[in-house]
């Protein structure tokens, strides 16, 4: 079989149709706007954006007429206008039924009927109306009245640039003050208290610097003497333990800890604390102490106990 020639025309390349409307953005176009609309590109708008606009109406509504406005005879809607204007017909008739007359007679009476209904609700609505306007006209002037007799709160009078004092009394002389006599006795009462504490603080400050006087170093003889006590010569050093070897003050065993000194200034209940505190001896002696000095009012040394 022979081969099959070329085709004389060339045939197109093939186009996706979705691929040929692209374009070189992202941004999805609005076919229905231009570029150059101010709603060509979509942004959020709050709920309400501007106040409702109220259609404008040409023409101007005539005065409505007060139907009841005057009073006694002029009140359209009182009795005896009502009678007036509904009153029955002169001569009576009796027309035939289904006749003409009996309709005209039959619809007369039924204009006059909504005459008397409709004027008896307008009032009535007038009337509800208007206690209905009284009762909150009445309801706002009470709220008022309440709002401007109010005190004044307590954030607003200290905020307020306004500080209603008498000026010229600031000025020229003492602002009044009811109560200063009160404040200033309160005060010397005070006062005479915290200086009679302060006295008693620094009496018994001084008391004790006496009693602790008696064992304070001024002299190098002294000092050499208490150096001497406290750590011993060159040749016999102060020894530490029960056996007198211990070079140590860890010979004596550990010191207080702090709960042991709760224990013993609260009067632990526990044996084992207070015999760690140093037993009831040592409470009784302190006790002693502090009874001793209240009689006397001065302090006691602990090496008379």
């Amino acid at each position: 079989m022979p081969p099959r020639t070329a085709l004389s025309t060339p045939l197109r390349a093939w186009k996706c149709p979705s691929c040929s409307q692209r374009t070189f953005t992202s941004t999805a176009g609005r076919a229905s706007v231009g570029p150059e609309h101010p709603r060509y590109i979509n942004f959020p708008e709050p709920p309400q954006q501007n106040a409702p606009q109220h259609k404008w109406m040409k023409g101007v509504l005539p005065v409505p007429r007060d139907v009841f406005g005057g009073k006694g005879a002029g009140d359209q809607s009182s009795e005896e206008a009502l009678a007036r204007k509904t009153k029955a017909a002169e001569r009576q008739r009796d027309p035939e039924k289904g006749s003409r007359e009996a309709w005209k007679a039959r619809m007369a009476e039924q204009r006059k009927r909504n005459l008397r209904e409709g004027v008896r609700e307008l009032k009535d609505r007038q009337q509800k109306t208007r206690r209905r306007m009284e009762t909150a006209q009445a309801e706002k002037y009470r709220e008022q009245d309440e709002l401007l007799s109010r005190p004044e709160r307590e954030d607003e009078r200290l905020t307020t640039p306004s500080h209603g004092l008498d000026l010229d009394a600031l000025y020229h002389g003492q602002v009044p003050d009811p109560s200063r006599q009160t404040r200033l006795a309160l005060k010397r009462e005070r006062s005479a208290a915290f200086e009679a504490t302060r006295t008693a603080e620094r009496l018994d400050s001084v008391n004790t610097l006496y009693s602790h006087a008696r064992n304070f170093i001024v002299t190098p003889k002294q000092l050499d003497e208490a150096v001497e006590n406290a750590f011993g010569t060159n040749d016999f050093p102060v020894t530490f333990g029960d056996r007198g070897e211990g070079m140590s003050i860890w010979e004596t065993g550990k010191p207080q800890s702090v709960q042991d000194m709760l224990n013993r200034a609260n009067n632990a209940r526990s044996s084992k604390a207070i015999e760690s505190a140093g037993g009831y001896i040592a409470i009784n002696q302190e006790r002693v102490r502090r009874i001793a000095e209240a009689l006397t009012g001065g302090k006691m040394d602990t090496d008379n106990f």
